[in-house]
């Protein structure tokens, strides 16, 4: 199998997930980096984004998606992991003959239709999604691609812990913080002396590099973490989806606070996540960095749990189970 690893035109935080999930697929000795095509490449790349533009599809356009898939002749059985749908980025391998599948994140209910397009304009063989409710969807809009569930994961190795006496951050929020939920915490929090890190303009990045980010991970106390179906709810609309910075927060012996998405209490055989109170979010989560010590073995039992059955070595095994039978 060969694996396309060309990293996105620009660089944005998110594409380190996928570059995890990336690594851990090249451990496994049956898979290789795709080969670069040179000036082809190029050609084909340019000639993708710039019909992208005018709208249409290259993979559309050249009829991909009706040439026969893999079997036991196919030339090729190439593998990209992809943040968003970008047919220039898989291209240069894609328009090859052989068996295509993809790992993509975020598929949120607006980009359904797209989805479903990139799948059989490309003769997609396999779709391996992220969310449980997407692939479910979206295996009902086409039978000629095979949708799976393969939650996100983490990879352990990339992250640190301290022990609660010296993390020096109380409580910490990354990403686009829960509008609602911050301003009912921020004041009190502030009025008791905690440091609480949260996003102070909007797209501001806290930890700007990967190395901020791992330690700032590791020296908070508690992780607020909501799924985005609340803090981003013009977007994932109902998708109710367990994201990695859950897996993050619990890899780096952070008390998650917030709220877990049913598919995440599924996948734990438990809740992980201490859920909000609603009636009082302040007084609660303050209750809980005066009686933290009593959250610690939450907190062993989730970094326990993540590293035995939520990594993305985990998740390589659950699609190498479909793609080396």
């Amino acid at each position: 199998m060969e694996l396309i690893t060309r990293p996105p035109r620009q660089y944005h935080v998110s594409h380190d997930t996928a570059a995890e999930l990336e690594r851990t697929i090249l451990e496994d000795p049956r898979v290789v980096p795709a080969q670069s095509g040179g000036v082809a490449e190029a050609v084909v790349d340019l000639a993708a984004r710039t019909l992208r533009k005018a709208g249409t599809d290259i993979g559309s356009l050249l009829r991909i998606g009706r040439r026969s898939g893999g079997g036991p002749d196919m030339k090729h059985d190439y593998l990209a992991v992809m943040m968003e749908l970008d047919a220039a980025r898989t291209a240069p391998w894609f328009i090859k003959s052989g068996r295509r599948s993809i790992y993509l994140f975020d598929a949120w209910p607006a980009r359904h239709g797209e989805i479903r397009a990139f799948v059989e304009a490309w003769g997609i063989q396999y779709a391996f999604i992220s969310s449980s409710q997407a692939a479910e969807r979206l295996a009902k809009l086409s039978d000629r691609c095979t949708f799976l569930w393969v939650p996100e994961g983490v990879d352990p190795s990339g992250y640190q812990h301290r022990s609660f006496i010296e993390k020096d951050i109380d409580v910490l929020q990354l990403g686009r913080k829960y509008d609602g939920y911050h301003a009912l915490i921020v004041k009190p929090l502030e009025s008791a002396g905690m440091s609480y890190f949260y996003e102070r303009e909007k797209g501001g990045i806290i930890f700007p590099t990967r190395g901020e980010f791992v330690e700032g991970l590791a020296r908070a106390k508690i992780s607020i973490c909501f799924p985005s179906s609340m803090t981003h709810p013009q977007r994932a609309a109902d998708i109710h989806t367990m994201t990695i910075r859950y897996l993050q927060s619990m890899v780096s012996k952070c008390l998650v606070v917030g709220h877990a998405p049913g598919e995440m209490v599924e996948l734990f055989g438990y809740n992980p996540v201490v859920e909000v109170d609603d009636a009082d979010p302040a007084a609660q989560i303050l209750e809980i960095l005066r009686d933290y010590e009593s959250y610690l073995p939450l907190v062993e039992k989730n970094f326990s749990a993540v590293r035995s059955n939520h990594t993305w070595a985990r998740r390589w095994d659950r699609m190498a189970e479909v793609l080396f039978v």
